[in-house]
């Protein structure tokens, strides 16, 4: 029994995983340059990374939770570090403790690290951290797709889009056909799983990608660019020459 429930576990598993395949040579080809080259920035790489996992694999909906996880923990965390300047620590300022460390950010911290997305958007844009055009695509994405995904809130989610249909029944053995309307998806609990699916496939790879990018620039606006390790090993052997 132990051997054929392992056969069926394998067969199983072997259909997932073809399934997934389908998703990921239709995706990877996209998202393989963000996939590929991390941020340098251990606080977001992990998420960064699982995002990109989730689109390219076929799960937009967890995509575009993760993506939306990745944006709020990316405008947090700049909007901290942005805030604050150990330079000017009171006390001893080559002080390098953990402490020292955590006390530098400490104040930014208590102030944004609670923030909601709306304030923080708002901050970072005081900071200089995103510009006008950016700002404004937060605030929609904020609507649409975080509010909308992180609170399950159809209205948000499907907006005013609306579909086609039809009801029909069996009345003594024959089919009744009942008269055609377009209700709102929002307000249609029958297939809103489905259509929230489709939605998601077609707005998670360009919003993760959006998201990526936005990272990017943030990241090389509070430390500069990314070095490459291959890079940084050949300066310091021309260094040594």
């Amino acid at each position: 029994m132990e051997d054929e429930t392992a056969v069926q576990y394998s067969e199983e598993a072997t259909e997932i995983a073809e399934e997934r395949l389908d998703f990921l040579e239709r995706y990877y080809p996209l998202l393989r340059d963000s996939y590929q080259n991390p941020y340098g920035w251990p606080k977001l790489d992990p998420v960064r990374h699982e995002a990109a996992l989730s689109v390219m694999l076929g799960l937009f909906q967890a995509g575009i939770t993760l993506t939306n996880h990745l944006l709020e923990s990316l405008l947090k965390l700049a909007v901290i570090i942005e805030s604050s300047d150990p330079e000017e620590r009171e006390e001893n300022p080559k002080d390098h403790s953990i402490d020292s460390f955590m006390k530098d950010y400490e104040e930014a911290q208590d102030k944004y690290g609670d923030e909601n997305l709306h304030n923080n958007i708002g901050k970072a844009y005081s900071l200089g951290l995103i510009d006008d055009d950016q700002k404004e695509t937060l605030h929609e994405i904020r609507e649409k797709l975080r509010n909308a995904y992180g609170h399950a809130d159809k209205s948000k989610t499907f907006g005013d889009l609306t579909i086609p249909v039809q009801s029909a029944h069996l009345d003594e053995g024959k089919l009744k056909v009942g008269q055609r309307s377009e209700p709102k998806v929002a307000d249609l609990l029958v297939g809103q799983g489905i259509i929230q699916a489709k939605q998601a496939e077609a707005t998670a790879p360009e919003y993760f990608l959006y998201i990526d990018s936005l990272a990017r620039e943030i990241r090389e606006k509070l430390f500069g660019p990314i070095e490459d390790p291959f890079e940084q090993i050949k300066d310091k052997e021309s260094d040594k020459e």
